[in-house]
């Protein structure tokens, strides 16, 4: 086994609307590499996290020198990965994740990172980007060309000689090899944690709206991962992480419901449509006015969350986390 624990002097993405989702929570960035797609047949080599840090960022690396220790090195790594609230990859939830969950239930070991948010900035580049018209594909390493990233990675290898190399290295030992597979793994993370920036240029509210975004109130925790504007409603879904028992809220007009069993929650909002908007009157609802008095889209008491067909994804979203703030001061244990 071997381990890497590092401080970098980058420091983690930061602006207005990405620290109002993200700004009270852990976050961490991740990446894997293994001797193959198929969890069934191949192993997991090396795991790669950061994480912000005082003065920069951390970075921690789970290499196994052998396939015996894929076990450890796994429950290891799964300790590590806990350690956050939300985990952003590049393509983690077609291969990384999936691929950790396979070798987990292998290794008769529980996948604890499922109760982080996945953001996948692949999907969020390919969904919420023009990328895919300009650029001949949507490869990680094509995307920081693009963003004029190339000149902070080190590592000139593909994901295919990481492999090579890798049981090049299972017969030699070579200090070298291990360094160019640590460098590759590395500076995937750095690089990654730099692509981050591309939300400056993206609609974040629109992106969080359809991937999802935490809600905290003290060290309440849950995500919502589903809102959706139905006939005069708006109705928000997801999982809440430490309530033990089932709970049904009726407030002062909005529903609630919390499933302890799934460990998942759904509210409902009644809003009122008029002259072709959608609004919600705050102080109805029983939530602090002064949670919305920045916002453009709130007047009068009352918060526009659609304009005809358009979603004003800003509000919509602020609207489901402070309802869902609200419910769970209720109901935190």
């Amino acid at each position: 086994m071997h381990f890497v624990d590092r401080h970098c002097e980058d420091s983690f993405y930061s602006s207005e609307g990405f620290d109002f989702y993200f700004g009270d929570v852990r976050l961490g960035v991740f990446d894997i590499e293994t001797t193959g797609l198929a969890p069934g047949k191949a192993r997991f080599v090396l795991g790669g996290l950061l994480t912000p840090c005082v003065g920069g960022v951390r970075l921690r690396q789970f290499f196994s020198d052998g396939g015996h220790e894929e076990t450890e090195i796994l429950d290891l790594y799964m300790d590590a990965l806990s350690e956050t609230d939300v985990l952003f990859s590049y393509n983690g939830d077609r291969f990384d994740l999936p691929f950790l969950a396979g070798r987990l239930e292998r290794r008769h070991r529980d996948a604890g990172f499922r109760e982080s948010l996945s953001v996948d900035m692949y999907r969020v580049v390919r969904s919420h980007s023009n990328l895919r018209s300009l650029l001949p594909n949507l490869k990680q390493k094509t995307v920081e060309g693009h963003m004029g990233l190339r000149r902070g990675r080190q590592d000139r290898i593909s994901g295919a000689d990481s492999v090579r190399l890798y049981y090049e290295y299972l017969a030699s030992k070579s200090p070298e090899l291990l360094r160019l597979i640590l460098l590759h793994n590395s500076d995937d993370l750095l690089q990654l944690a730099r692509v981050l920036r591309i939300f400056d240029s993206l609609d974040i509210h629109e992106i969080a709206f359809h991937v999802g975004f935490p809600a905290k109130i003290g060290e309440v925790l849950a995500f919502i991962d589903g809102i959706g504007l139905r006939g005069e409603a708006l109705e928000c879904r997801g999982r809440y992480k430490s309530l033990p028992y089932d709970c049904v809220l009726f407030d002062e007009g909005f529903h609630a419901s919390f499933d302890s069993g799934g460990n998942s929650f759904s509210i409902q909002v009644p809003c009122i449509a008029e002259r072709g908007l959608l609004l919600a009157d705050i102080e109805g609802l029983g939530l602090d006015p002064a949670a919305f008095s920045g916002d453009d889209a709130f007047q009068s008491g009352y918060l526009v969350l659609r304009q005809g067909a358009a979603v004003n994804y800003g509000p919509a979203n602020r609207l489901a986390k402070e309802v869902t703030r609200a419910a769970m001061s209720r109901f935190s244990p």
